[in-house]
């Protein structure tokens, strides 16, 4: 099984290019799965929803340490029992550094211990979709901002540049693809990874 994760700050499009690929990747007679976190199990669920309810004043500790329970319960209840060919992540752990490291300033020690701790697997390929943080916000203008969502401007840019440093340090795992180009161009580039890694056998 191929893990691809998608991560990036709120409003570069995750979902549209996970959706995108699934349905490429089916196509060409493919099995797959979609995944999110926190979520995608019963309990990740009810602690996605503790995190993002802007009533909850949780404490950044408690923030990531309910990340990690959900991520813990997908790893366990659903990751580990996958057998597909291609299992698409809508955020995993990567998004832990970048949030609660470099975003809340915490231990990113700490963190990568945690990660090992709950014994993540290691995507195949993980896919930075990258804007600035004023383009972001301006495409969620009109939503409902969750708890995270309303970090405000420098919080965000802090994750969005965790997630460069991420990447740079991670350079046989991730591709940084702007995202504020079209949908299309997007969805093509990703395609143009997908096939010359599946070519090369990795």
């Amino acid at each position: 099984m191929k893990i691809i994760s998608f991560e990036g700050i709120e409003g570069v499009g995750k979902s549209t290019q996970i959706n995108l690929l699934n349905e490429f990747l089916i196509d060409n007679q493919f099995s797959t799965e979609i995944l999110r976190e926190p979520g995608s199990t019963k309990t990740g669920e009810l602690i996605r929803e503790i995190l993002l309810n802007k009533d909850n004043n949780l404490a950044d500790e408690t923030e990531l340490l309910l990340m990690f329970s959900a991520r813990s319960e997908l790893i366990k209840k659903k990751i580990d029992t996958l057998s597909c060919d291609y299992l698409l992540l809508d955020r995993f752990y990567d998004a832990s550094i970048a949030y609660q490291g470099y975003g809340r300033n915490l231990s990113k020690s700490f963190i990568k211990n945690l990660i090992s701790f709950i014994n993540c697997p290691i995507p195949n390929l993980s896919i930075l979709l990258d804007i600035s943080v004023k383009e972001a916000f301006s495409r969620k203008i009109k939503d409902k901002k969750d708890r995270i969502e309303l970090s405000g401007s420098d919080f965000f840019n802090n994750v969005r540049n965790g997630y460069l440093e991420i990447a740079q340090d991670n350079k046989e795992r991730f591709i940084i693809i702007d995202a504020s180009k079209n949908i299309d161009e997007i969805h093509k580039d990703i395609i143009k990874k997908i096939d010359y890694d599946y070519q090369h056998g990795i």
